[in-house]
């Protein structure tokens, strides 16, 4: 069973690697005549807020906090949580994988892929990256609830690397794209993984 998780947990590497590697470059548009109302962060222009809601899920409490093998996030007025079921790093330490069902829904959760810019050879802290492969997926849906795309800011923010333990603390933000094509911000995301 553990030699089929590894061979799994490597494949979605590779997977991740050949997504990132045919993602190409993309034409940059200009801003000029556009609403001049939308909100900045960061001098990274953001589309308006989103504010449409997820169902409130009682088990997705911000004050509660983040703990081991756990994530969430905010878009908009919903918060969504849930459980990291598996995490790993890749063999030459330098990027990291982790995922899990939501909290409130075990047909949607949560995949993250995370390229370092150094190796987590040693314990690291305060890490910032912008190569990320994020997916809030659906199960039944033919396209995923949220997909971060090269092309929008998407940044990662590794607060803490526990080299003795494999224990990653971090925070998350950005720009994803919705099912449907249109752009959402989400905020606030917090992860405490243990990789392996």
């Amino acid at each position: 069973m553990a030699r089929l998780k590894k061979y799994s947990l490597s494949l979605f590497f590779v997977l991740q690697l050949i997504f990132w590697q045919h993602t190409g470059c993309q034409k940059e548009f200009s801003f000029e005549g556009g609403d001049s109302t939308v909100a900045r962060i960061d001098s990274v222009i953001l589309p308006p807020p989103d504010v449409s809601d997820f169902p409130q899920c009682a088990l997705c409490r911000p004050a509660d906090g983040i703990t081991l093998s756990h994530w969430n996030f905010k878009r908009g007025n919903s918060f969504l949580c849930g459980m990291i079921t598996s995490a790993g790093i890749s063999p030459d330490k330098t990027s990291f994988t982790f995922f899990g069902p939501s909290a409130c829904s075990v047909d949607t959760g949560l995949v993250m892929t995370v390229y370092l810019p150094v190796a987590f050879d040693q314990d690291k802290f305060d890490i910032t990256t912008t190569k990320i492969a994020f997916f809030y997926y659906d199960h039944f849906g033919t396209k995923d609830i949220f997909i971060s795309l090269p092309e929008k800011l998407f940044t990662v923010n590794v607060v803490s690397y526990k080299y003795s333990t494999g224990i990653v603390t971090g925070t998350f933000k950005g720009i994803v794209f919705k099912a449907n094509g249109d752009t959402t911000y989400v905020d606030k995301g917090n992860f405490i993984a243990k990789l392996k």
